[in-house]
């Protein structure tokens, strides 16, 4: 079953040159997934408040254009047929008004038991719910992202009671700001981003000192989070 919903741009979702943000895609389609879940009877906050979460595991992003437009776009999202006992992939396609892509995505997701915070299997039935597609976004699968062995540049991110989400963690979007922020100016000032991937290994809660390293390499930019010295996020942007 794909889900389809249409979305008005808010001013705050256009960044300093005039273009939808690059963190705004990313919650444009994370919305349309969540809602997506409500139409199946899956609603991820009650099903938090119930001791259970969908976490996000990796986002896999490649972007054709950013709209400077305020026109409606709109959103379409479908769980891959492809899935293991304890993961479900997530597919998206963002169009303008007039039906192009603007950006294709694929988020990893796994449900976790909240107070062991192991991974739990997704049940035939819930799995069922969604009506996966055959279909995908992407003709492979992503490979695994490796953090380089050497950083240019660290500095510490303090974090905002905003940035924490309804499971106590750190949302999953407000890495990619922490790793913009990261950048030296210079490099910030000339990114176009094209490819992005964002693999999430532990989550961040209030309470931890948080770090960012960044390092500049002939496959794109790494910015890797830490938190109390525990690499946390793997952020790798190809312009």
């Amino acid at each position: 079953m794909v889900y389809t919903e249409e979305y008005m741009p808010r001013t705050a979702d256009f960044s300093r040159d005039g273009l939808l943000s690059y963190e705004a895609m990313l919650q444009i389609m994370e919305t349309a997934g969540s809602h997506h879940s409500d139409s199946v009877s899956d609603n991820i906050i009650d099903a938090s408040r119930r001791g259970t979460a969908w976490i996000l595991a990796d986002w896999r992003v490649e972007i054709l254009r950013r709209t400077e437009s305020t026109e409606k776009l709109s959103v379409s999202t479908w769980v891959r047929a492809k899935s293991r006992a304890a993961v479900i992939y997530r597919n998206f396609e963002l169009r303008d008004g007039a039906g192009l892509v603007l950006a294709r995505a694929e988020a990893k997701l796994c449900v976790v038991d909240m107070s062991t915070g192991r991974l739990s299997r997704i049940s035939d039935e819930l799995f069922a719910a969604y009506a996966p597609e055959e279909s995908s976004v992407f003709d492979s699968d992503a490979p695994k992202l490796r953090a380089p062995s050497e950083s240019e540049g660290e500095r510490e991110i303090a974090l905002r009671r905003s940035d924490i989400d309804f499971n106590g963690h750190v949302h999953n979007t407000r890495y990619l700001d922490y790793a913009l922020e990261a950048l030296p100016g210079e490099v910030f000032g000339s990114l176009d981003i094209k490819k992005l991937r964002i693999a999430y290994t532990k989550p961040v809660t209030e309470s931890q000192r948080v770090t960012s390293k960044y390092a500049l390499t002939d496959d794109g930019t790494f910015v890797s989070i830490f938190a109390d010295d525990a690499l946390c996020t793997l952020i790798h942007i190809n312009s």
